[in-house]
């Protein structure tokens, strides 16, 4: 057994000398081909972190989110362009005000157990989760929601108190249960999606079955291993030893999927992602209330070459908040290519002229907060040497990431590094994270008016709070599209958030997994479709 100055010293070594060859070095790790005694028909997935619940109701998170994709189904789901389509509803119709909502049930889906979906399992998932004794996040997200009444076997009606407009898509993030599941259903999970529960080893591993009657058809693995690997060079070490079959959107380093392109030893998968890394900024700071300010900082960003060297090519380049697949995407938004003389001119125009020239001295401080883990930092160093060239000295405060989110929560900060998941893929996002009433441990906001938390810039327009309610209420799509591209070229005018690039999907898996897409979402659903002949 390793101590752990010996671990991190071998640490040391495998970022010095490489995986490949630490592995021949070792000659003890099996080759990826190489069957092992598990099941042929057993995947071994990896994900960064345990999960908080297996019950939908409760708190949430990614890593979360995922595992529970795979054991639960929902009433409403997104296609590929992100529009709201049918799951476990076939049908749904909508009073004119927005506060009743009759779901018509798809006939014939069963529980992992196999009794039947009805009307009274999904009142029973929502009546509980709304209750005033029911402890999470979600009964918060749902605080316009009355009740819910099963009217007949397959019919359900969901009575609002005041119009929900973004009902719809919240029903996205709340799985069915069964009815009288009661508390065991955060340990022993029982639901209608394509791999049931087997068992869970506390911070080791979830194991799944292929649910054979799954209404969407049985998954072509028998059994799935998901695999709690926190450590990214463990995960790298584990996926060329096989040990580890599959990974998506892991932890791992550009350099090494880029190695791994180039040398073969694993099956490597890039493809369009719908996350977005951005530049938040604190839009009540004294430097940066000023738009120009904010616009200058985007010209001095030469995303392109961040793309290019440290990430290695493995991202996109963002316009919007939105992903460019989104049905509300639009596409002409003022843009900010790298234009360092365009930054200084904007610069000097809002008072911060250079005090010395090309001397030393800078135009201003400004502090970026990041979390700890490597990735955020390389970006903060690199956004550090490109402000410089405009004059504006950069100091980077990185921290454990819940301290970090407590800071951008209450406000303290200037400047910070963040990805979006999952958030962005639903015109939501405009009301959450920049709407005036969506700041965060505001006392000045009643939490009966709140409409999010992710408002984290602290920026307030009434013209776009505008735009958004009446982009909300219309029924027209086309219209709609018109109201969230203004929306867009606003927040592209104002730059609460900096977009900087969509983060590529990627997924490294072993030489005999057989993946035939990945959604743009990064979704798990994907992995009732994985092969391995």
């Amino acid at each position: 057994m390793k101590t752990g100055r010996e671990a991190k010293c071998w640490r040391g070594r495998v970022r010095r000398w490489g995986m490949s060859a630490m592995l021949l070095l070792l000659g003890l790790l099996p080759l990826p081909g190489c069957r092992r005694q598990e099941d042929a028909q057993t995947l071994v997935v990896a994900i960064e972190a345990p999960p908080l619940t297996f019950d939908p109701r409760g708190p949430t998170n990614a890593v979360t989110a995922r595992l529970q994709q795979l054991l639960f189904n929902t009433l409403t789901q997104k296609n590929e362009r992100f529009e709201i389509v049918p799951e476990l509803a076939h049908s749904w119709e909508v009073s004119e005000d927005f506060t009743v909502y009759t779901f018509r049930l798809r006939r014939g889906v069963r529980f992992h157990d196999g009794r039947e979906l009805t009307a009274r399992d999904v009142a029973y998932t929502f009546n509980t989760l709304i209750a005033p004794t029911f402890d999470s996040p979600k009964r918060a997200a749902l605080s316009k929601l009355e009740r819910v009444d099963a009217i007949d076997a397959y019919t359900v009606v969901f009575r609002c108190r005041e119009p929900y407009r973004g009902l719809l898509v919240d029903l996205i993030a709340i799985g069915i249960i069964p009815e009288n599941s009661g508390e065991t259903i955060a340990q022993q999970p029982i639901g209608t999606g394509p791999f049931r529960f087997v068992r869970y080893v506390e911070n080791q591993e979830v194991e799944l079955l292929a649910f054979p009657d799954y209404f969407q058809g049985a998954p072509r693995i028998r059994r799935l291993r998901v695999k709690i690997v926190r450590d990214p060079t463990t995960l790298a070490l584990e996926l060329l030893g096989g040990t580890v079959q599959l990974a998506v959107n892991a932890q791992l380093s550009p350099d090494f999927v880029a190695e791994q392109q180039a040398g073969h030893r694993l099956r490597v998968m890039i493809s369009d992602g719908a996350a977005l890394e951005y530049l938040g900024i604190n839009t009540t700071d004294p430097l940066l209330r000023d738009r120009r300010v904010r616009q200058a900082l985007a010209y001095g960003i030469n995303r392109q070459a961040i793309i290019a060297n440290l990430l290695r090519g493995q991202a996109r380049l963002a316009k919007s908040v939105l992903p460019p697949t989104h049905w509300a995407y639009h596409e002409a938004v003022t843009t900010y290519a790298y234009d360092p003389a365009r930054a200084r001119r904007l610069l000097d125009e809002a008072g911060y002229r250079d005090p010395d020239g090309d001397g030393p001295l800078p135009r201003f401080r400004l502090t970026l907060k990041t979390s700890s883990a490597e990735h955020p930092r390389k970006i903060a160093t690199a956004l550090q040497e490109q402000l410089r060239a405009i004059g504006i000295e950069l100091h980077i405060q990185s921290f454990e990431f819940q301290t970090f989110l407590n800071d951008i929560n209450t406000g303290n900060f200037q400047l910070f590094f963040l990805r979006q998941v999952g958030a962005n893929q639903f015109t939501d996002i405009f009301k959450a994270a920049f709407g005036s009433r969506s700041i965060p441990h505001d006392p000045t906001i009643r939490e009966s008016e709140r409409t999010g938390f992710l408002n984290r810039a602290r920026y307030r327009n009434p013209q776009l709070d505008a735009l958004i309610a009446r982009a909300e209420a219309a029924r027209d799509r086309a219209e709609q599209r018109a109201l969230y591209a203004r929306i867009q070229e606003l927040l592209a005018e104002d730059l609460p958030w900096i977009p900087l690039w969509y983060p590529a999907n990627v997924a490294l898996m072993n030489p005999r997994v057989r993946v035939p897409a990945i959604p743009a979402s990064g979704d798990f659903q994907f992995l009732k479709d994985v092969e391995m002949p």
